[in-house]
């Protein structure tokens, strides 16, 4: 397929519910028209297979039926096979330890319980709820990931847990499943209303994911879940609506913090803490809001769990200090990318340079949609946009001055296939999950290794592979050693040349200051600057000349 070709077919850029491609536009394979059951039954498909190059086998027959007789029978063997192996349960520490090996975790603690080897195990050592974990299969989940197999037990024992893995590997799932079970527990017990459960997200995009995972769970179960959204928000702190409703509540921490001193909810019966990426909720800016979060969950057995794809000593010490003997669990590196993503860092001279950058991979065929490009800021993001919009890429954009309407409906877009590059800034780089994003482009390389492992992560989710470009130029030297480093962690040794290794390792005030202080870059823009001072003369001509002609009329 002529990728150049396809996505030079027009630029989407209208704002509103017609915002989807019209039909002379779409690339082979796009229906014309979808009547809304088909809409709802093809809408993961849509996700994760982005031009429809997939082959239904209701629609078309295989071409090599002969092969598939004469393989099939070693095929049974080996998904029989397969299966057995699943289905068996973690017995002993012994079993426990070469599960560990083999799937690279670490786990830390006293008394550690078992992992699990499948979801039927939570019903068996758990009595785990029977309609939940229909929910849980109905929903594709066949087969726990390590993170999830470890974490899991850990919680349905109420233990607080501090959790590591890389992005895409289910931690959601790993925290949302023993938390619905436990508070399902607790209700048995005390059937009086209270916000039992609390999640804390450091975006609303991300706390909005969140809510609509838990509500598939739960779907046939009495319990009550929202996001504390900015409508929602509004409805509790004018008492239209009681928040004790809510069993389980999602939100950024300063919204919840304004309706906790207005008094409108109270989470001192708050049972389950969870602190959904850490890293970033414990850094400056978040600590003293998540504190003043931890201050009013004043319940005496409250149960805390942190999850995130990376988390620094300094987060890790912190959240010790607030936990109760808490167990560890570290799934590869704390600070690494998942393995599934090919990383690679490529000089682009100057500014100017990423833009030919990205237009070369685009008529190498090496700009497959969908792509995420990050930048720092919010200039950057809208320059960038302009200029890729004139290239007549099908391209949008996300960055905090948008409303939240916006940002909602681009997000949808997005994920629907109607856009395929979404320029953006950090606003998404946690947490929000794409399922089938083939690259991620770092036109503006991030301030840390935390910040690149995040923003990568968009890729390369649920098991499936992906890509990671990032650009940088002689303004970023002291900013591609941390992502060296991450690379090097990955196993991405050849995602780099060796001259780069030689960049000098970078001290704490050197670190404080890139991360305080953004990098001064060029304007993006491909404009000539001749053009750009004969544009600003001309302007400033017309200007004179109005003048003079308010003092010749004045006078």
């Amino acid at each position: 397929m002529d990728v150049f070709r396809i996505l030079t077919r027009g630029a989407n850029i209208a704002r509103g519910k017609g915002n989807s491609l019209n039909d002379k536009n779409r690339p082979d394979g796009f229906p014309k028209t979808v009547n809304k059951e088909e809409k709802i039954k093809n809408e993961v498909e849509k996700e994760t297979d982005f031009f429809r190059t997939k082959r239904h086998l209701n629609t078309v027959k295989h071409d090599n039926d002969k092969e598939e007789d004469n393989n099939s029978a070693n095929r049974d063997e080996d998904e029989e096979e397969e299966e057995s192996n699943t289905l068996d349960m973690i017995r002993s520490e012994e079993e426990a330890k070469s599960f560990r090996k083999k799937n690279k975790v670490k786990v830390t603690g006293s008394d550690i319980p078992l992992p699990v080897a499948t979801f039927n195990d939570l019903t068996t050592r758990f009595r785990f709820d029977k309609k939940v974990l229909s929910n849980l299969i109905e929903s594709g989940f066949t087969e726990p990931t390590p993170v999830q197999c470890e974490s899991m037990p850990i919680a349905l024992s109420r233990r607080d847990t501090i959790a590591c893995a890389p992005t895409g590997s289910g931690k959601t799932l790993a925290f949302l499943v023993p938390l619905i079970q436990n508070i399902i527990v607790k209700r048995s017990e005390n059937t009086s209303p209270a916000i039992k459960g609390l999640i804390i997200a450091p975006t609303k995009e991300l706390a909005t994911q969140i809510h609509d995972e838990l509500q598939t769970l739960v779907k046939g179960k009495k319990l009550k879940v929202g996001v504390l959204s900015k409508s929602l928000a509004s409805k509790i702190n004018n008492k239209a609506v009681n928040a004790s409703k809510y069993d389980i509540l999602i939100s950024t921490p300063l919204r919840l913090i304004e309706c906790v001193k207005k008094e409108t909810v109270d989470l001192s019966r708050v049972e389950e803490l969870i602190v959904d990426e850490a890293d970033r909720l414990f850094e400056e800016g978040f600590v003293e809001q998540t504190d003043d979060i931890l201050f009013q969950c004043t319940y005496p057995k409250i149960r805390k769990s942190i999850f995130s794809a990376t988390i620094p000593s300094g987060v890790e010490e912190m959240a010790q200090s607030i936990m109760r003997d808490p167990v560890r669990v570290i799934v590869g590196h704390k600070e690494a990318a998942s393995e599934l993503i090919q990383q690679k860092l490529v000089f682009t001279g100057n500014e100017q340079g990423k833009l030919l950058a990205i237009r070369q991979m685009i008529t190498e065929n090496e700009f497959v949609p969908p792509v995420i490009i990050f930048l720092q800021s919010i200039t950057r993001a809208k320059a960038l946009f302009h200029e890729l919009i004139y290239d007549k890429l099908n391209v949008d954009v996300i960055h905090a001055e948008r409303t939240q309407k916006q940002r909602d409906d681009v997000i949808k877009r997005f994920k629907n296939g109607d856009i395929w590059v979404l320029i953006t800034t950090d606003v998404i780089s946690r947490g929000v999950d794409f399922k089938g994003v083939n690259m991620v482009i770092n036109y503006d390389v991030p301030q840390s290794a935390q910040s690149y492992v995040h923003r990568i992560g968009r890729t390369a989710r649920g098991g499936r592979s992906g890509k990671a470009v990032t650009f940088f130029t002689k303004e970023d030297t002291d900013l591609i050693k941390p992502v060296i480093n991450v690379m090097k962690q990955s196993g991405c040794h050849d995602g780099y040349s060796e001259w780069m290794e030689d960049v000098s390792k970078l001290n704490k005030k050197t670190k404080k200051n890139i991360k305080a202080h953004q990098v001064s870059r060029e304007q993006i823009s491909t404009v000539p600057k001749a053009f750009k001072k004969e544009k600003k003369r001309r302007a400033q001509m017309i200007e004179s000349s109005r003048k003079r002609h308010q003092v010749t009329e004045s006078s």
